[in-house]
């Protein structure tokens, strides 16, 4: 359950967020760990997105079904955290591979949020903040799986077969 301080944080931190990647200052990264337990570099079903701010905080947005909203494809959680890590241990995979103790990180922001609940919203900063999320969700997942760019060279092939 999320306090109205901690609602009414996020609601900033996302605007910020939302405005920096629009400028295109602010590049995302699908999440890593995943994709290196997997094997794999398909990043299509990839659900949650990190950028790193100064040298160690760690912004990240996910959207997933939580397990009373599986039946419904509409209805989904909208996760956004903000974490002070320990910058020296940035690859956390290679750290416990090599044996390495790593400091625990420090949650400094956690929220979640349904994108559409059934019963509807506890108040407006938590709708707003919901709507927030899907922007920022969407604006983190086309930076980091370079989306924009593909649909310039979608739209460029096209132009030029259609002469």
């Amino acid at each position: 359950m999320n306090s109205s301080i901690e609602i009414a944080e996020a609601v900033k931190l996302s605007k910020k967020l939302i405005d920096r990647t629009r400028e295109g200052r602010l590049p995302w990264e699908a999440d890593g760990i995943l994709q290196s337990i997997r094997g794999t570099t398909d990043q299509s079903g990839v659900t949650v997105f990190t950028t790193t701010l100064e040298s160690n905080l760690r912004a990240t947005v996910s959207y997933g079904q939580s397990a009373q909203t599986a039946a419904s494809e509409q209805r989904g959680q909208l996760a956004f955290s903000l974490v002070e890590f320990d910058p020296r241990w940035v690859d956390q995979l290679n750290a416990l591979a090599a044996g390495k103790t790593l400091t625990s990180d420090k949650v400094i922001l956690s929220v979640s949020v349904e994108k559409d609940p059934s019963f509807g919203y506890d108040n407006a900063d938590e709708m707003r903040l919901s709507g927030l999320l899907v922007d920022l969700y969407e604006l983190a997942r086309r930076s980091a799986l370079k989306i924009d760019g593909s649909v310039e060279k979608a739209l460029s092939y096209l132009d030029r077969i259609a002469v």
